[in-house]
């Protein structure tokens, strides 16, 4: 067997590498360049630790962030590969002991943020250690034109000019050609391997519903289908984080908040209480970002229009890490377009704020469009795919019974005319429905030959029909929400062109859809609950995240081969030496014992 199989089995617990992995690590161990873009869950932490342990020296990591650092840097420990970082969250006398073991080679992985790399004494400490190759980790972070763009990641590119002769390898999991592109400028990588996952995950159902008033109901018949199931739901705010988490456990549900606003000590504890499987839910802001390496999250809920398609991708990438079937929902309205694009204000880089402007109209068309979700998503990351056919929301209701609604889109656009298009939709459709507002009579809207006569739909369809208008761009927001019309307007009101939308967007009622879940193998359930709770206590012991020891993923297939020896315990993927070592002998006494 080559070396790097056997790393792969018995440091990693595979027995095969997933797709591009391989190359990657030919790669670095080729001494090579390299960038790789593949979707979270798609094994690139891999790529580069197992060169690491077929190499001598120390791998230096860079990676945006204190918390994700902590949390790879104790999974590595898990595993019993010896990893440091160097962070401002440190003691003097911390980070002596880890320089100490630097120099005496005993560490194999050494964590740093991009603000320390640039540090001028961190720089000296890394000449003279023997460095076999540099990780950029989110690399996408060193690209303006990317969604999570840091000055300190410009810097990176200093690498080669202080270490020419190391192998750089750059991981995102999102990146546009452009982002692409200056991904491999800024990092100055010489004639580097580009390896590029196809952005479709198979594994993941995606929805889409506009929001009614504040989703709470929505959100609620949703959840009926994820009972007892780890989850993450995003919202927009601190304050709707601590709201709808309150809300939650008020309904039976265990949930915590998570948002920068917490103070340190209470976000590090309300994370591992989430990965230790100890409540189902972390409702968040986008604060609970970029790392969350638990691989059994079944479900990710946004409760409002992300700021772009790099960060819904990243964000619902979270689920079903483990290869098994997990549900995306999205919730939107036209509001929270109005919302992302008040925060550009302060913008003063006018190329800059035309670009994520332009984000925010891409994801609202995104989540109104009738287009098969993850084609959507493949074209915005320059991937080709056909529809999925059951794997979303659109394409599941794709032979939906379509409705004509030229009539009312003609009705809306006369009242939006009429009032001289300096009004919001709640008034264009108070007038239509012929309020008695007092501002409605003060402005003498009741005279109007529009008023009243679209009495025979309720507030909620013409809020439909406002939504469908705006997704076909025949009205657009302007300032202050106002509703304004366009060219396309024009032919509509003359009836030179028709509007149509699918049936079911004006059932309002929201429906349950019965998303497939389909079982790869059969496996005795009794017996995986036993694993799962054995796994729960090893973990508490130790003080690591429950998906450390062995994901889901592994506990069903042992509950399905019912392995009862290290041999055979060993032929199951996800089982290698080092795990059956630490953690091999309870489990097998478990599946014995139920046999």
């Amino acid at each position: 067997m080559p070396i790097k199989q056997r790393v792969l089995k018995n440091n990693f617990g595979h027995n095969s590498f997933r797709e591009l992995q391989e190359e990657g690590v030919d790669a670095i161990l080729s001494g090579r360049d390299l960038l790789m873009i593949l979707p979270t869950g798609g094994g690139k932490s891999l790529v580069f630790q197992l060169p690491t342990l077929m190499m001598d020296g120390v791998t230096v990591v860079i990676s945006p962030l204190i918390a994700l650092m902590q949390d790879q840097v104790a999974a590595l420990k898990a595993q019993q590969i010896s990893a440091e970082m160097l962070s401002s969250a440190q003691s003097f006398d911390e980070v002596d002991v880890i320089i100490e073991s630097l120099h005496r080679g005993e560490v194999k992985f050494l964590y740093l943020s991009p603000e320390r790399l640039n540090n001028g004494a961190t720089l000296q400490l890394l000449h003279a250690l023997n460095i076999n190759f540099f990780v950029i980790d989110e690399a996408h972070c060193i690209s303006q034109w990317g969604h999570e763009f840091r000055d300190d990641y410009r810097a990176l590119g200093n690498l080669k000019e202080h270490f020419p002769d190391k192998t750089i390898a750059a991981f995102t999991a999102t990146s546009t050609d452009n982002v692409t592109e200056d991904i491999m400028r800024e990092l100055r990588l010489e004639s580097p391997l580009l390896l590029k996952g196809k952005v479709f995950r198979k594994n993941i159902f995606i929805s889409a519903q506009r929001r009614v008033s504040n989703g709470h109901a929505q959100l609620k018949n949703f959840l009926a289908r994820h009972t007892d199931e780890s989850g993450i739901i995003y919202v927009s705010s601190r304050k709707k984080t601590e709201e709808l988490s309150a809300f939650l456990n008020q309904n039976g549900y265990k949930a915590l908040p998570y948002h920068a606003g917490l103070p340190q000590h209470v976000r590090e504890q309300n994370f591992k209480i989430f990965v230790n499987d100890n409540v189902n839910i972390m409702v968040a802001t986008i604060a609970f970002g970029m790392g969350i390496d638990k691989s059994d999250i079944r479900f990710v809920v946004h409760m409002s229009l992300p700021k772009s398609q790099e960060n819904y991708y990243q964000e619902i990438g979270r689920a079903g890490r483990d290869g098994e079937d997990s549900e995306v929902l999205l919730l939107f309205n036209a509001g929270d377009i109005v919302l992302h694009k008040r925060f550009l204000n302060d913008i003063t880089n006018e190329e800059y704020k035309a670009h994520l402007d332009t984000k925010i109209d891409k994801i609202y068309k995104y989540a109104t469009s009738e287009v098969c979700f993850h084609q959507q998503l493949a074209e915005y990351f320059d991937d080709t795919l056909d529809p999925c056919t059951d794997r979303c929301d659109n394409c599941l209701s794709s032979d939906d019974k379509r409705q004509d609604i030229t009539k009312e889109a003609q009705m809306l656009l006369s009242t939006i005319y009429k009032t001289n298009q300096g009004f919001g939709k709640n008034y264009i459709i108070d007038v239509l429905r012929g309020s008695k507002e007092q501002k409605i009579l003060a402005n003498g809207a009741d005279k109007l030959s529009v008023y009243g006569i679209g009495l025979n739909l309720s507030k909620k369809e013409w809020f439909v029909i406002v939504e469908r208008l705006l997704e076909l761009k025949i009205i657009t927001l302007g300032e202050f929400s106002i509703l304004e019309l366009t060219n396309d307007a024009i032919a509509i009101l003359k009836s030179l062109q028709t509007v149509d939308i699918k049936q079911s967007r004006l059932a309002i009622n929201v429906k349950e859809k019965k998303v497939k879940q389909a079982q790869e193998f059969a496996y005795d359930e009794t017996l995986f609950e036993t694993l799962r709770f054995k796994r729960s206590e090893l973990a508490s012991e130790l003080g690591v995240p429950a998906y450390i020891i062995f994901s889901d993923k592994t506990l069903k297939h042992l509950a399905n081969d019912k392995p009862f020896d290290k041999a055979s315990m060993l032929e199951v993927n996800g089982v290698g030496e080092k795990k059956y070592e630490q953690y091999g002998e309870d489990f097998l006494e478990i599946i014995n014992n139920g046999a």
